[in-house]
């Protein structure tokens, strides 16, 4: 009947027929086709022969005809349960599963074959295609990597089990392989995370990737870009986070030029560094002067501190005049704390803040003689003398 449907079906060449009619035959004549296969596999399915049944799913599974032979193998590994032919029965099955396409199933059954059967004369193969089932699972690389994961584990399993296997340079080749699709995805997304400006996911992401992936293809410039998205994480950074995140920009710049002393990207790592030494001063200020009156002067104080940390490393002349700059801008601004604490003070305070005005003032102008605040300066002093003589005339 099939052939005569088979020669129905390579007539309609021949035969004219509206298109309609002509996709209706086709459909008419798969279906046939496919109820004449599941007929065939529930006769064989209703014999009482197990014999047959074994016969008859092999000759399926041989010619590839995975759909028919599946079931008549499932069912025979209840009636030969227990007994030696099991473990060929459950192989055939299990390759079935794979060959079908079936890989989630596959990976199941040949994991479950190796915890049955650890000494079968199959259970080095079934470990094999159990990797080689995830393997088949494992997607591109844009999508989500479970499988992948499990893939790499599951051969590195095989590999560790048989390591004198002649599967064992397979294995790792296609360990090689999934590697690489994992490392794609990972460079990806800290690309995606540096466009959209995402630095500091991009910093970490970039971090991460050499850590996971050492044998990566272009290191240096990631190690260039891990620079870079430390310093934009910085700059995006509150005021009070700036300093510490500027001083790990200087970190990994210092990093790249001590191992990439011929790079193109040299002279741009070194420019980061030099700003970042300025930032890191300049956030130490910012910070001191959003902190409140009371405590400002203790603020005001480490950015002296700062300063001296970050200016011998500055070389850049205009960076370091900016940085002299600020530190003549910090130590005006204590002139100025000292006295609005004192200003503040409850009066039996108020002559300690006053001479520590008047300490500030002296230190500043010793060092900054002249200074474009000095006039301010002045008046501050003054103001100040004058406030002590009344608190001294009671």
């Amino acid at each position: 009947m099939e052939k005569m449907l088979k020669t129905m079906l390579s007539a309609n060449k021949y035969i004219y027929l509206p298109p309609v009619k002509k996709f209706m035959t086709y459909i008419f004549i798969a279906l046939f086709l496919f109820l004449s296969s599941c007929s065939s596999t529930e006769k064989i399915l209703r014999s009482a022969d197990a014999n047959l049944k074994y016969t008859k799913a092999l000759e399926w599974y041989n010619k590839g005809s995975y759909f028919k032979a599946i079931p008549v193998f499932e069912e025979l590994m209840g009636l030969y349960k227990g007994s030696k032919t099991t473990e060929e029965i459950y192989y055939y099955y299990c390759m079935a599963q794979y060959k079908q396409g079936n890989y989630v199933m596959a990976a199941y059954h040949f994991k479950n074959y190796t915890q049955k059967h650890p000494y079968s004369q199959y259970t080095e193969e079934c470990l094999f295609m159990h990797a080689e089932s995830y393997d088949k699972q494992s997607p591109k690389w844009s999508l989500d990597q479970t499988e992948t994961y499990k893939a790499i584990e599951t051969y590195q399993v095989f590999i560790n089990q048989y390591p004198e296997s002649e599967r064992v340079a397979y294995c790792n080749n296609k360990i090689d392989e999934l590697r690489l699709k994992l490392e794609t995805k990972a460079l990806r997304a800290a690309e995606l995370y540096f466009k959209t400006e995402n630095f500091r996911a991009a910093a970490f992401s970039y971090k991460n990737l050499l850590i996971d992936y050492p044998d990566i293809d272009g290191p240096e410039e990631i190690q260039f870009k891990i620079v870079k998205s430390f310093y934009k994480y910085a700059e995006q950074s509150i005021v009070t986070k700036q300093q510490e995140r500027f001083e790990e920009a200087i970190k990994y710049a210092n990093a790249f030029a001590a191992r990439y002393k011929d790079s193109e990207f040299l002279p741009s790592v070194m420019s980061t560094q030099q700003e970042s030494h300025f930032q890191a001063i300049q956030g130490a200020y910012f910070t001191a002067l959003i902190t409140a009156i009371e405590k400002r002067d203790d603020k005001i104080k480490e950015v002296f501190d700062v300063y001296d940390v970050h200016v011998s490393s500055i070389n850049d002349e205009q960076i370091l005049e900016e940085a002299q700059a600020l530190k003549e801008k910090a130590h005006f601004e204590l002139v100025r704390t000292y006295f609005l604490q004192a200003q503040n003070a409850e009066l039996s305070k108020r002559q300690e803040n006053y001479v520590e005005t008047i300490q500030a003032y002296s230190e500043f102008i010793n060092i900054f003689e002249d200074s474009k605040y000095g006039k301010e300066a002045l008046k501050i002093y003054n103001a100040t003398q004058k406030n002590l003589k009344k608190l001294s005339n009671g």
